[in-house]
């Protein structure tokens, strides 16, 4: 023991130096640890030295000597050392060992995840290659181009093609090395970086893919756009050539079935020019568009100059169809002409029948009736005679002039002045027709008015006659029947004067059959009333001589008794002078009575 303890400062030295030299590994161990642990994301050259620091700071990771060594030399010094020297150098050595304890899991553990962060640093040393390769092809695919003409546009379509073809070469391996990035993946302790990895080679590989293809399918377009600019422009200038010969081909013709199936040709041959040069031009733009997105700006405007040139003929479609809307319109004029006449063509065989009919029918008409219509067709004729003007006037407009007119249109004219002649004759005949008839309607009118005068008096008459005349009671009443009979019989003599003048204008007019039938008629009712009055005037005359007769004779035998009474008085009356007179007014009497039946 004396020699520990004469050597103790020596010893304790040593002691501190080896248990210093733990602290300081185990302190290296944890700063290891927290590289590797740490969320830098290393190159795989850095994480190899990491590791191996790690692994080499590792290989004693028990440290047993070391420990039992520390132990026993502590044991050693503190033997004779204070107590609370003692307990102080034991507990820090205690710590040590117990920390020492709790790093083992840990550094076991980092060992575990030291390896698998090896593989995925393995694993993005392996994707390299493979990622440059599709940054390359991506690069290719990406990068601006301008190709001038349409060899550039092959040379670059061959390149692209030569790229997807490495693409899919390069498919099997990618899809392998996807596979396993995922199966590492599904390990629970994986570092963040490894999911960039996959993620990047994954995804690099879709939109590689996606790119390639669409910068080949663009250059494809783009050459299909620099050949059928080239076809198009060949194409639209062939067209326009036919266009122009085709609008020489645009000419009048005067045979109407001709001319309106001549219309739908020419009508049809411009639509399909006007479509086929109107889609040639949208595809030489459409073609242009797509050219534009690669081509130079230079060569661009040389383009749109030779664009804007072939818009400048353009306009031989608005030439073509200003000529074929003309040729519309012509036929339209010709057809309406066509149509005027055969309208009226047919109207005058009707307005002749017309005419005909009031000729033939006028005895069975009333002049109104033949003036009214004649006048009707006047204005039928007149309205016709105006249309006949405007279309007089639309076939020197419409159809050639002079002396040499093709036969087609000289149809149309000799088929106008035939029909203009027929309606002008007939508008004479008409018009002739309606002057006599006008002349009827004055003596109709005169007629028409003694019939109206005449008529009503004669139903009136006729009434009276069938009611008979009302027997008198006394001589005033004969007085007053016979004044009524004789103007009874004056008004029959003045209303037959009113019939007879209405016969004389009858017998005026052109036909006259219905008047006279008409005057016929009324006479024959006429003289029925006529021989009543005569009957009347000759009974009453009779009855008023016979009633004034027995007045007279009762006054005369009223004054003669009144008389003999105051004279010569009741000696002188005589008897048989008496009787006698009795017997005359008795015969008075009854011959008045038996007139007085007779009414």
């Amino acid at each position: 023991m004396t020699f520990w303890q004469e050597n103790y400062t020596f010893i304790k030295d040593v002691y501190d130096m080896r248990h210093q030299k733990m602290a300081e590994w185990m302190e290296n161990v944890e700063k290891a640890i927290a590289r590797i642990m740490a969320d830098k994301v290393y190159t795989s050259a850095e994480f190899k030295r990491e590791r191996d620091n790690f692994h080499a700071l590792c290989k004693d990771l028990e440290r047993a000597e070391v420990k039992k060594w520390l132990a026993q030399i502590l044991e050693i010094l503190m033997a004779e050392r204070a107590k609370d020297q003692r307990k102080s150098e034991s507990d820090k050595l205690d710590a040590t060992i117990k920390k020492h304890e709790d790093l083992i899991p840990t550094v076991t553990k980092t060992q575990v995840m030291v390896d698998l962060y090896w593989r995925c640093y393995a694993y993005g040393d392996e994707l390299k290659p493979h990622i440059e390769f599709l940054d390359g092809i991506m690069l290719s695919s990406t990068r601006e181009i301008a190709p001038s003409c349409v060899e550039n546009v092959d040379e670059l379509i061959e390149r692209q093609e030569k790229s997807l073809v490495q693409l899919e070469t390069k498919r099997a391996v990618v899809k392998d090395l996807i596979d396993k990035g995922k199966k590492i993946l599904e390990n629970p302790d994986k570092p963040k970086f490894l999911e960039g990895h996959v993620k990047r080679i994954e995804e690099g590989w879709d939109d590689t893919k996606s790119k390639a293809q669409d910068r080949l399918q663009l250059l494809q377009e783009t050459k299909e756009a620099w050949v059928g600019y080239a076809e198009n422009n060949e194409n639209i200038a062939s067209e326009f050539e036919k266009a122009e010969e085709e609008i020489k081909k645009v000419k009048k013709r005067f045979n109407l079935q001709s001319a309106l199936e001549d219309l739908k040709r020419r009508q049809d041959i411009y639509n399909t020019s006007n479509n086929t040069i109107t889609g040639l031009f949208n595809s030489i733009n459409s073609n242009f568009k797509c050219m534009c997105i690669t081509l130079p700006e230079d060569k661009k405007k040389i383009v749109d100059k030779e664009i804007k040139a072939v818009e400048e003929k353009l306009e031989v479609g608005g030439r073509f169809k200003e000529k074929v809307d003309k040729l519309e319109e012509f036929c339209t004029a010709l057809s309406n002409f066509d149509a005027s006449l055969k309208s009226i063509d047919s109207w005058k065989e009707e307005a002749t029948s017309e005419l005909n009919d009031i000729k033939n029918s006028s005895d069975k008409m009333v002049p109104e009736d033949r003036v009214a219509r004649t006048m009707d067709l006047q204005e039928d004729i007149a309205a016709k005679m105006e249309i006949l003007v405007k279309n007089a006037e639309t076939e020197k407009e419409l159809l050639p002039q002079g002396d040499k007119v093709p036969q087609d249109a000289q149809d149309f004219k000799d088929e106008l002045n035939r029909i203009t002649k027929y309606v002008s004759e007939l508008q004479e005949k008409t018009k002739c027709e309606c002057n006599k008839y006008s002349e009827d309607v004055k003596f109709w009118a005169e007629y028409r008015t003694g019939i109206k005068e005449f008529t009503p008096w004669l139903v009136a008459s006729e009434e009276s006659c069938t009611q008979g005349l009302a027997k008198p009671t006394n001589l005033d009443e004969v007085k007053a029947l016979n004044d009524k009979v004789n103007t009874f019989a004056k008004s029959c003599e003045n209303y037959l004067k009113v019939l007879m003048s209405a016969d004389g204008a009858a017998k005026k007019m052109t036909t006259h059959a219905e008047a006279d039938n008409e005057v016929a008629a009324l006479k024959g009712r006429f003289d029925k009333v006529k021989g009543v009055s005569d009957e009347w005037v000759a009974k009453v005359d009779t009855l008023l001589k016979e009633w004034t007769l027995l007045d007279n004779t009762v006054t005369e035998l009223n004054t003669w008794v009144a008389k003999d009474k105051s004279a010569e008085g009741e000696n002188q009356f005589s008897l048989e002078k008496m009787e006698s007179t009795l017997g005359e007014l008795k015969n008075i009497f009854k011959q008045k009575e038996k007139l007085v039946d007779g009414l």
